[in-house]
Order: structure tokens, then sequence, then C-alpha cells
């Protein structure tokens, strides 16, 4: 009795090991697809990028905030308030302005081993400015052990309209 009590035992031991070091692992790899993002914009790395997503069709929507939306519609009523657009024409319009940055911080991952949700705050950076800034969310799936992007959806405030909140330091 007492060798199958320290048998169970090791064996829940270890299943909890290795399923903890699972999760751990996918974290990893999926903050990995979130520096190889950043990365790409910054070394103009399309190739790499354009891996980081699914096969089409990927969301990639973006909504105007209130204070930005408000500006848009005083020079033209017409202007919605969401865009909507995909990884390749995003990666195409800022690849000829020189340098380019995406910041992400307060970064949220929540997963399993299969599927991802990231949720951050970012801003988007055009030669060392701040050019706008916002909130983000990816959906994500896991595909031949590689973690790929099918949904990107964001909120938009240019910090011209609205500057960004300075962070509280805690």
């Amino acid at each position: 009795m007492k060798g199958i009590l320290i048998i169970l035992i090791a064996t829940f031991t270890i299943s909890c090991a290795f399923g903890q070091n699972k999760g751990t692992t996918h974290k990893a790899d999926i903050k990995q697809v979130i520096n190889t993002f950043m990365t790409c914009l910054v070394k103009k790395d399309s190739i790499k990028f354009y891996n980081l997503f699914n096969s089409d069709p990927v969301v990639w929507v973006g909504v105007f905030k209130a204070k930005t939306q408000q500006d848009r519609i005083s020079n033209d009523s017409t202007k919605k308030n969401y865009f909507i657009s995909n990884y390749k024409s995003f990666y195409r319009s800022i690849s000829d302005l020189g340098t380019d940055e995406e910041k992400f911080y307060n970064i949220k991952i929540d997963n399993d081993e299969s599927i991802a949700t990231v949720s951050f705050d970012y801003s988007f950076w055009e030669k060392n400015k701040k050019i706008n800034w916002g909130k983000e969310s990816w959906h994500l799936v896991k595909i031949k052990d590689e973690w790929k992007i099918t949904a990107v959806i964001f909120s938009i405030d240019f910090e011209k309209v609205n500057p960004e909140p300075k962070k509280k330091s805690k």
C-alpha cells in the first residue's frame, strides 16, 4: 500500500511539474511573437513580420476614440470611426516612413495550449515621435507548433489631439 501511495504522489508531482512548464513555455513563446512583431517594425523585416500571422483571413480593425474622431469629422463629417485593413497593408504603409516603432506595455496573456488572447496598451512612434496610442488586443492560435496571430483589434487616439496620460510610477 505504501508503494502505491508513493507511485501516486510521484505521478501527480511529475504531471504538475510538466503541466506548469508547458504553460510557462506557451507564455514565453507568445511573448516572443510580441517581441518579434516590435523588432520587425524597427528592422523593416517583412518576411518575419508576415510569418507571425495565420494565412488569410486575419481580422484587422482599428476604432478611433472619441476625441480623435471628433477632430477627424470636424474636417469631413463622412469619416467613419473605424477602419478595416490587414497586416500586409499595415506593414506596407509604415515601411516607407523611416524609423517606426510600436511599444507595448501592461501586457496580459490568457491562453491554453491551443489559443491565446493578448491585450496591452500601445503607442506608435515615427522618427522618435509618438503619433498615436490606445489599447490593442490580439487573438492567436497554435498551428503546427507555432503561434499565429488571427486578429488584431485596437483603439486609436492621435497624440496631437488627445495626448496619452502619463503613467503613474508604482
